[in-house]
């Protein structure tokens, strides 16, 4: 049975666990319908003024039900996306973890993490379920999923998986979501190398000091090599708050090419927050540009979802 929510003037009601992933429908008594620009703030698919006619109401429940219904579970494989650091710290697994949270609201989603070390259980607070030894000796895959609330589960191991080992885990969940999120680390190894060929897009983040920079270009030479540019890759420059910047956004898209570069602003006070806190960083702060630029790209994702899945 689908579900749906009608938020009647309770703007908090969104923001609660068990209500995340429904589609959301606002009644209010303002006098003015909101904007379609205040409505992607509010993460809301409707929004009515009371007095409301029944017909109305329907007819609104019906629609937002089927533009919905693309994003839900139907057997097909997940639709996938990777996120990669350019350098060891530059907020890699932060960019993974609030792009599975945020689709998740939309559609199950699975972090799965084969960086290594465990790092995306240990940002949510959690701890790996399987060891690479276990996938070694042909232990099941999907016993790694951990539920991290509704809809979201993170897949992490301690250790790091053989491109085989990667390649197996994939085969095992990929028909089980609507998403899947690889959190891989290094974006010109081995296993990244494996996985990219699969996905919708992939994220690489990287900061603009020096050995940031020269890695990120390195990073562009090899996906390259693999066939896979522009628009498929997105460069996402890690802006960090209170740090000067030695260069522009444009000196910088120079500096790598000319390549379309996307600007995703952190606070680091709001990073460690969100370590402290183990949730996603847009969730520390929901109202920050951070927050802000997360939700326009899970919902650039989400457009192409539709696009991939229509009839």
């Amino acid at each position: 049975m689908a579900r749906l929510l009608v938020v009647d003037d309770d703007p908090d009601a969104r923001r609660r666990m068990d209500l995340r992933g429904l589609p959301v429908i606002g009644l209010t008594a303002k006098a003015q319908m909101a904007p379609a620009a205040e409505q992607k703030l509010l993460g809301v698919q409707a929004y009515l003024t009371k007095p409301v006619s029944a017909e109305t109401l329907l007819q609104t429940v019906q629609e937002t039900l089927q533009a919905a219904r693309p994003l839900l579970p139907s057997g097909n494989q997940a639709l996938e996306i990777a996120c990669g650091e350019s350098w060891p710290g530059s907020a890699g697994e932060f960019l993974a973890s609030a792009l599975a949270a945020a689709l998740a609201a939309h559609a199950p989603t699975f972090l799965i993490d084969v960086e290594g070390l465990g790092r995306g259980a240990l940002i949510f607070d959690l701890e790996p379920h399987l060891t690479v030894e276990d996938l070694e000796v042909g232990r099941d895959p999907a016993q790694g999923l951990i539920p991290v609330r509704e809809q979201l589960h993170v897949w992490s191991v301690y250790g790091r998986p053989s491109p085989v080992a990667v390649q197996q885990v994939a085969e095992r969940l990929a028909s089980q979501a609507g998403f899947m999120v690889w959190m891989v680390g290094d974006p010109i190894g081995s296993v990244a190398a494996s996985i990219f060929p699969r996905c919708l897009r992939i994220f690489f983040a990287f900061e603009s000091h020096g050995p940031g920079m020269r890695r990120a270009r390195l990073v562009l030479r090899q996906l390259e090599g693999l066939d896979l540019r522009s628009p498929r890759v997105w460069p996402i420059w890690v802006r960090r708050w209170a740090v000067p910047e030695p260069w522009t956004e444009t000196e910088i898209q120079n500096r790598l090419g000319g390549v379309p570069i996307r600007v995703w602003p952190v606070d680091p006070v709001t990073a460690h927050r969100a370590l402290q806190d183990g949730q996603p960083i847009q969730e520390v702060e929901p109202e920050s540009p951070t927050a802000h630029r997360i939700r326009e790209w899970a919902e650039e994702i989400l457009e192409l979802a539709r696009g991939r899945r229509a009839p």
